[in-house]
């Protein structure tokens, strides 16, 4: 099971260009369009989702980039805090620091062409137009949009093992590291999620790029939510409380909510069955149909020949 859920966690590492498809498998799934209180272990309806997004200061909204059933969600949750009259920032962890000018001075009339404008799928990531509905209503109710990626050269750069400036260091927080529990069980995903084909010595660096990310996502998150807060739109992997953009949100989280799209596993009717079903991770987890059932191991093995 962990396999299928792994698909996709970590697409920067990725080789592969992913398209975002309709969710039509598993769709009489019985957990299949159910919302769930992690928390507290019971159903919850859209309503009080909406309601509780409204009421936190960092929205933080998890996908897997290509089921299309998640970009719709989480445009609901965005047209939903805006209807509110929220006006938080919406921070897209698929947008580097060279596309926030674009960003931030798109308009409605220019959504269209907004993908085009970023490279969006040039850079690999699923359809703009799967992803479009987001925007739409980031901008429909007068969100500022913000690119929350680190620059791919300063990736690039930890990930071979360098360091960062200082400057850079002090701004994003770099010196609070994982403990070793969390580096370990990171690093034991990331070996996971690329199917075991990784050398063990390049996993400290990948994890540090990890984190890296997700301080960087952090502080845009502060400094373009110093008014009304922020939605993070980003994988799943970003949004988890225990080491992902919230960890390094701290000690804010009393202000926030985390969301999780996770696709239906086959036969496995228990949400609590599910990794991500964990407070310690989630506020919230909404399961849809799936994409497909293919091994992303396959996929994986084939782009690395």
């Amino acid at each position: 099971m962990k396999k299928l859920l792994l698909c996709c966690l970590f697409l920067p590492f990725w080789s592969l260009t992913l398209r975002a498809e309709p969710a039509e498998l598993l769709t009489d799934h019985p957990l299949a369009g159910t919302l769930w209180h992690v928390g507290e272990k019971r159903q919850a309806s859209p309503e009080e989702l909406f309601a509780a997004a409204a009421e936190a200061r960092w929205i933080l909204l998890g996908e897997k980039h290509d089921n299309a059933e998640h970009h719709r969600i989480q445009a609901e949750v965005v047209g939903a805090v805006g209807e509110r009259e929220r006006r938080p920032a919406l921070v897209w962890e698929m947008a580097q620091p060279e596309h926030d000018a674009v960003l931030k001075a798109a308009t409605a009339e220019q959504v269209d062409g907004l993908g085009d404008a970023i490279q969006w799928e040039q850079r690999g990531w699923p359809s703009w137009p799967e992803y479009q509905p987001i925007a739409e209503q980031a901008l429909k109710y007068g969100m500022t949009m913000a690119a929350g990626d680190a620059p791919p050269a300063v990736r690039r750069n930890l990930g071979k093992g360098g360091s960062l400036d200082a400057d850079t260091a002090a701004d994003i927080g770099w010196s609070r590291d994982y403990n070793d529990d969390q580096r370990r069980r990171l690093m034991e995903l990331l070996a996971l999620s690329h199917c075991g084909m990784l050398p063990e010595k390049v996993l400290p660096a990948m994890a540090d790029v990890q984190r890296l990310r997700d301080a960087w996502i952090a502080k845009v998150m502060r400094d373009e939510g110093a008014e009304d807060g922020a939605i993070l739109i980003a994988g799943a992997e970003h949004v988890r409380r225990d080491r992902g953009v919230p960890w390094h949100l701290l000690p804010l989280e009393d202000e926030m909510l985390a969301l999780a799209a996770v696709e239906v596993v086959r036969d496995v009717a228990d949400p609590e069955a599910y990794p991500s079903f964990d407070p310690e991770q989630f506020d919230y987890v909404w399961f849809t149909a799936r994409v497909d059932e293919k091994d992303p191991c396959e996929a994986f093995r084939k782009s690395s020949t």
